[in-house]
């Protein structure tokens, strides 16, 4: 999930790649009540390209609900990383899409970064998160497995409908998935043609699910930037439910994330909450 502003607080890089909307700390805080979680991992934003005030922001004043992915550049310190880390900041994302016009996503930065800052990330106990497609997403995965440095795929890795058991890219990421350091989250609807349905994506998650039962993890990707039909985080709970059965689907939403965030030896400071859910 993602949060913007309150931007007379925070305002955004006049030259994102997107208008964001109006998201801040308190519809987020709402919407999870809204969602029933206790806890959510804030993604940061290509808008606001390094500057992470209203990320730091929100986690500070969530009382241990959240905690965040930054997005760092190579003038960063290892001391500056460490510091982050204490604030909340559990990993660094890189982007391996093109931008809108061609060449490096605005506010992001690239694998090329993530090589740069490894040794500091793994000392200040940051994990990797990457959104790129489906080749680049293996290529990293496997890569991230002989460094041992937990990775984390977004937009379901860059998966299709395409993408089944039996096709060269979908076995070759479920070999890297087995390596036991890879994640990947279910943000499906992003990989979906049929938009406000996303059946064409049930039966590649359901796959994946299966293949790495405990590498699967949910992500809302609200408030859906980007996007000219806005899901409904309800509904997408409700079909990602409905297409797993309710132990696969609490291991998704609850399970996974907890392994990955809060119980691993590279865990975020978020505290259990009343129900253990996340």
């Amino acid at each position: 999930m993602h949060v913007f502003g309150p931007f007379d607080q925070f305002p955004v890089a006049e030259a994102g790649a997107y208008a964001p909307p109006v998201a801040d700390r308190q519809m987020h805080r709402t919407l999870l009540d809204v969602l029933g979680f206790d806890h959510a991992v804030l993604i940061q934003p290509s808008s606001y390209g390094g500057d992470h005030r209203a990320l730091l922001d929100a986690v500070e004043r969530s009382g241990g609900r959240l905690c965040g992915i930054g997005s760092c550049d190579r003038s960063v310190s290892g001391q500056a990383l460490s510091e982050l880390r204490a604030l909340g900041i559990v990993g660094l994302r890189f982007v391996g899409v093109a931008g809108p016009g061609g060449g490096r996503y605005p506010g992001t930065q690239g694998l090329d970064m993530l090589e740069l800052l490894r040794g500091d990330m793994a000392h200040a106990g940051m994990h990797a998160q990457l959104w790129a497609d489906l080749d680049m997403c293996t290529d990293a995965a496997f890569s991230a497995a002989a460094h041992g440095m937990p990775l984390v795929l977004d937009h379901l890795a860059g998966m299709t409908p395409d993408d089944r058991p039996g096709s060269y890219r979908f076995d070759r990421m479920a070999d890297a998935l087995a390596s036991g350091t890879v994640w990947i989250k279910l943000t499906y609807m992003r990989r979906s043609a049929l938009p406000l349905d996303y059946s064409d994506m049930r039966a590649t998650v359901a796959a994946l699910v299966e293949a790495a039962p405990d590498r699967v993890i949910w992500g809302s990707d609200w408030p859906f930037v980007r996007m000219d039909a806005r899901p409904d985080s309800e509904i997408l709970l409700h079909q990602l439910h409905a297409w797993l059965g309710h132990d696969a689907f609490v291991r998704c939403v609850r399970d996974n994330p907890a392994a990955l965030f809060v119980t691993g030896s590279h865990a975020g400071k978020m505290l259990d909450g009343p129900n253990g859910s996340i």
